[in-house]
């Protein structure tokens, strides 16, 4: 009887650790374009996905050539939400980005599942605005 009370008493520990964790990580995470960052906001059940916009109007950060021989660009850029919350985010391109362009990401925390050039009319008006300024 004592074992189950200290089995349920563990058990239910671990639930409200592994709760703080998945709450607590997403801002530790933000800002950080690291692959760990990229994996935890991942796997983590309390990131949502949500679409970003940013300006083309920055240089690659870092250029490489992939294990396939493919040229590899790096960006980190200025990203705002439809909330004009602005988040830092790193991702590779194997194209040079068009300046002067707009993009509409699509995040799940620091990690980018997809994103394309859209036109500027697309980019909401306030999230426009932040972009102009940054």
């Amino acid at each position: 009887m004592k074992f189950l009370m200290k089995f349920g008493m563990f058990c239910a520990g671990l639930v409200v650790l592994i709760g703080a964790a998945a709450v607590i990580t997403p801002n530790l995470t933000k800002n950080h374009g690291t692959e760990l960052a990229m994996a935890i906001d991942n796997v983590n059940p309390a990131v949502k996905i949500e679409d970003v916009y940013a300006s083309t109007s920055v240089k690659p950060i870092r250029h490489f050539i992939g294990g396939g021989g493919e040229k590899e660009y790096v960006y980190e850029l200025a990203t705002y939400n439809n909330h004009g919350q602005m988040r830092k985010l790193t991702f590779d391109s194997q194209w040079v980005l068009k300046p002067n362009r707009y993009l509409k990401i699509n995040t799940k925390g620091q990690n980018v599942e997809t994103w394309e050039a859209i036109d500027r009319a697309e980019v909401p008006s306030g999230v426009r605005q932040n972009l102009m300024m940054s």
